[in-house]
């Protein structure tokens, strides 16, 4: 065999195993749901989404928690 067959193939599995790897990465980046963020509450600062947490009632701090608290006793 000739060395430069022996490149050629080389190089040609490498391209694969890239491809293969950037789909794979690509597949587990996540993916925003639709126009639904997540924000706090109180600030309105936007949060990253959890799949255990969503929606309304989130705070982003234990300030702003404090922040709400407050606005409960009165």
């Amino acid at each position: 065999m000739h060395r430069s067959w022996l490149r050629t193939k080389v190089n040609e599995n490498k391209t694969k195993v890239a491809q293969r790897v950037t789909e794979r990465a690509k597949s587990m980046v996540p993916t925003q749901r639709g126009a639904e963020t997540d924000s706090c509450m109180v600030c309105g600062r936007t949060m990253r989404q959890t799949a255990v947490v969503r929606g309304e009632g989130r705070v982003c701090s234990p300030t702003c928690a404090r922040k709400w608290a407050e606005g409960l006793k009165d």
